[in-house]
C-alpha cells in the first residue's frame, strides 16, 4: 500500500518524495531480500514511523512508472524553483523586497516589467533617479540578484489534476472576477440569513437546507459591521467561503494561491481558515455549494 502522489490530502513534501521514490528506488529486489519486496521499503524504514505511516494511508493501485515519475519530478522542479512572477499580484513582490538591500530592491524593479514596475515602485517609494543606476551593473551580481530575491515566494505548477475548485478559481480568475466570486457568495449568505437580495440568490435561498441557512446566520453575525463600509458585506461574507475551502487544501498549494490575490487579502483570509478541530462536514458541503453558485453567477457580476 503506498500514497498516491495525486491525492490533494498528501503533503506537496509527501508528493515530491513518493515520485522521487518511485523514480530511483531499484527495480531490483536486494539479493538478500525478500524476492517479493517492495523496492521501496529500505527506504521507507528509514524515515520515522509517523511519516512511513502518513506515506501507506491512500492506495493507489496505479503508481506511475519510473520514467513518468521523473517525467514529473522534473516538471514539478521547474515550475517550483523558478516563480512564475506574472501570477504574482504586484503587493507580494513589495513585501518580499523590503527585505532586501536597496541595491538588490532598485534592481529588480528597474528591470521588472510594466505595469509591475510602476506599481511596486510607487509602492517602495522610488523615483525614476532612484532606480537608474549610476554605472552599469556587474552582470553576474545582477543575475543573481534577480533569482534569489524571489525565495521568499512561492513557485508552482499552474494547474494539477488535484486542483480543488477554490484554488483553481483563485488561480484563474482576474481580480475582478475574484471579487465578483466572493461578492456572489455573500449574496447568497445574505439571503439564506433572510435579507431581501437578488432574484438568483432569494430562489436559491428558498430551496436550500436548513443548514445553510443556520450556517450563514452564524457568519453574519459573526462578521463585524463596523470594518468596512456596508457594501462591501457580502466580499466580507464570500471570504469566509474561500478561507473554510482553503482549510482543506495542501498549504504549499494554498500560498501559491494567495499570491495572486493582493497580500492585504490574504492577510485577511488567513485567520479565517478554520483549524481541523472547527471543521465539519456539512461546514464544507454548504460552503463547496455557495462557491459553485457563485461561480455559475460570476459571468454577469450581479
Amino acid at each position: 500500500m503506498t500514497a498516491d502522489p495525486d491525492d490533494p490530502e498528501v503533503a506537496e513534501s509527501d508528493r515530491v518524495l513518493l515520485l522521487a521514490m518511485r523514480a530511483w528506488a531499484s527495480s531490483s529486489p536486494p539479493m538478500d531480500g525478500d524476492p517479493f519486496e517492495d523496492p521501496r521499503a529500505r527506504l521507507l524504514e528509514r524515515l520515522d514511523p509517523s511519516w512511513t505511516l502518513r506515506l501507506k494511508q491512500a492506495d493507489n493501485p496505479d503508481p506511475p512508472d519510473r520514467s513518468e515519475a521523473r517525467r514529473r519530478l522534473r516538471e514539478a522542479h521547474h515550475a517550483e524553483a523558478r516563480v512564475d512572477l506574472d501570477r504574482v499580484h504586484p503587493s507580494w513582490w513589495e513585501r518580499a523586497l523590503r527585505e532586501e538591500s536597496p541595491a538588490v530592491r532598485r534592481a529588480v524593479v528597474a528591470s521588472a516589467p510594466d505595469p509591475i514596475r510602476s506599481e511596486v515602485q510607487s509602492a517602495l517609494l522610488l523615483d525614476n533617479d532612484d532606480i537608474r543606476p549610476d554605472r552599469p551593473p556587474n552582470a553576474e551580481a545582477l543575475s543573481w540578484a534577480g533569482s534569489l530575491w524571489t525565495e521568499r515566494l512561492v513557485g508552482g505548477e499552474p494547474r494539477r489534476p488535484d486542483d480543488p475548485p477554490v484554488i483553481v478559481a483563485m488561480s484563474s480568475l482576474s481580480l475582478r472576477d475574484s471579487y465578483r466570486l466572493c461578492r456572489n457568495a455573500g449574496l447568497l449568505k445574505l439571503a439564506l440569513a433572510g435579507e431581501p437580495r437578488p432574484g438568483w440568490a432569494a430562489d436559491f435561498a428558498r430551496s436550500a437546507g436548513p443548514e445553510f441557512a443556520l450556517i450563514a446566520r452564524h457568519d453574519l453575525k459573526a462578521t463585524p459591521a463596523d470594518r468596512s463600509p456596508r457594501r462591501r458585506l457580502p466580499a466580507r461574507l464570500g471570504l469566509l467561503t474561500i478561507a473554510r475551502l482553503l482549510s482543506l487544501a495542501e498549504p504549499f498549494r494554498v500560498r501559491w494561491a494567495l499570491q495572486h490575490w493582493p497580500y492585504a487579502i490574504a492577510r485577511q483570509i488567513r485567520p479565517l481558515m478554520p483549524p481541523p478541530s472547527k471543521r465539519t462536514p456539512v461546514m464544507i458541503q454548504v460552503e463547496s455549494t455557495l462557491l459553485q453558485r457563485a461561480q455559475d453567477r460570476r459571468p454577469t457580476g450581479r
